[in-house]
């Protein structure tokens, strides 16, 4: 088994948790979801399985199963950051009609709505501290990348005077 097709069976995984957790939930309000429920644990089981077989362990297939889902996590509530950002930047401009200003609040409205669900989600998770951590970390990359660009400019708009 080749890196490629330990890191697809370790995707799979966290796939077939993530099912069984919505599905979890979701069968209070449904019992016949059991047997699907449990034909994603068993699906699961031979995963594990195969990756034990190829000497991957347990521990080794939960780090990355975090490392992605956290990685997931901090990807969304940047893309969110920035999409709030943008909107921000196009509501400042001066020559907007009242209907596009109207469709950006309300752009705007609702991706302030997704970025707080993120943050609640990130919150209200046992692993908060490593997870804002890392949302911190991509922050100041991302602040850092945006210093350099500036600076970048700055740069050529110098030379070209």
């Amino acid at each position: 088994m080749n890196k490629q097709d330990k890191h697809a069976h370790v995707e799979t995984l966290q796939s077939l948790q993530k099912n069984i957790n919505t599905l979890s939930k979701a069968k209070e309000n449904n019992p016949s979801l059991e047997k699907t429920i449990e034909t994603l644990r068993n699906s699961q089981d031979k995963l594990y399985a195969a990756l034990s077989y190829h000497g991957v362990s347990a521990e080794k297939v939960h780090k990355v199963i975090i490392e992605n889902s956290d990685q997931a996590i901090v990807k969304e509530i940047m893309r969110l950051q920035g999409t709030k950002n943008t909107i921000n930047r196009h509501l400042a401009e001066s020559n907007l009609t009242p209907e596009k200003r109207q469709s950006l609040e309300t752009r705007l409205t609702r991706a302030t709505q997704r970025h707080t669900a993120k943050w609640d989600e990130v919150i209200g998770s046992p692993d908060k501290d490593r997870i804002i951590n890392k949302i911190e970390q991509a922050q100041i990359k991302q602040l850092q990348k945006e210093d350099r660009e500036r600076d970048k400019s700055r740069e050529h708009e110098g030379r070209s005077r």
